[in-house]
């Protein structure tokens, strides 16, 4: 296959990290592109700040490059790149912590902060509020849970690939997922948002 053929939008990620481990740099640009927007995403629903978020974007996409020959294209791409995405991500949350800053005030993030608006008689609660409490109690459970949640519920991650991203087996991530999922349902209806 012609590098310049394969280096086209039309490229599978498969082939772009081939021609990537044999030293086509220009196979960055394109992967970068196609996945920026949706390792943005991760990271910023697992970091509370901007900033962090941009330093793990950047360093995913540096270790791509980086050990792009660590690369086993008998898996898909994105889970390699999200496991990396990932990892990153938990280093970026215990250094937080280490730190002492993990939300950037204490009431921020409170879930009692946000009062549930109604649109019609009927009692219908705004989506978008429902979402923003989601998130908020997404935010208090534990690293594992957190991460599961998102990667399974919010970006609609098959379990098999979650495993393969977290490197947990498939028990953990259900459970994890079983308790985060009941958490986040109790403290909805205790808002009073369902």
């Amino acid at each position: 296959m012609q590098i310049a053929q394969t280096l086209s939008q039309d490229a599978s990620d498969d082939q772009l990290a081939t021609i990537l481990k044999d030293g086509e740099t220009r196979a960055i640009g394109i992967l970068i592109e196609r996945h920026r927007l949706f390792v943005t995403r991760i990271a910023a629903r697992f970091l509370l700040s901007d900033e962090d978020t941009r330093e793990v974007v950047q360093d995913t996409f540096i270790r791509v490059w980086k050990n792009i020959r660590k690369y086993d294209n008998r898996n898909r791409f994105t889970t390699w790149l999200y496991a990396i995405t990932f990892n990153l991500c938990l280093d970026r949350i215990k250094s937080v912590k280490r730190r002492h800053q993990m939300f950037h005030s204490e009431n921020e993030w409170q879930l009692t902060d946000l009062q549930p608006v109604y649109h019609d008689p009927a009692g219908d609660v705004d989506k978008e509020l429902i979402s923003g409490a989601i998130w908020t109690i997404a935010r208090e459970l534990g690293e594992t849970q957190r991460m599961v949640f998102i990667l399974r519920d919010i970006h609609d991650i098959p379990v098999n690939e979650v495993c393969q991203i977290t490197g947990f087996d498939p028990v953990k991530v259900k459970t994890n997922l079983y308790y985060a999922r009941k958490y986040i349902r109790e403290k909805l209806a205790e808002g009073g948002y369902i």
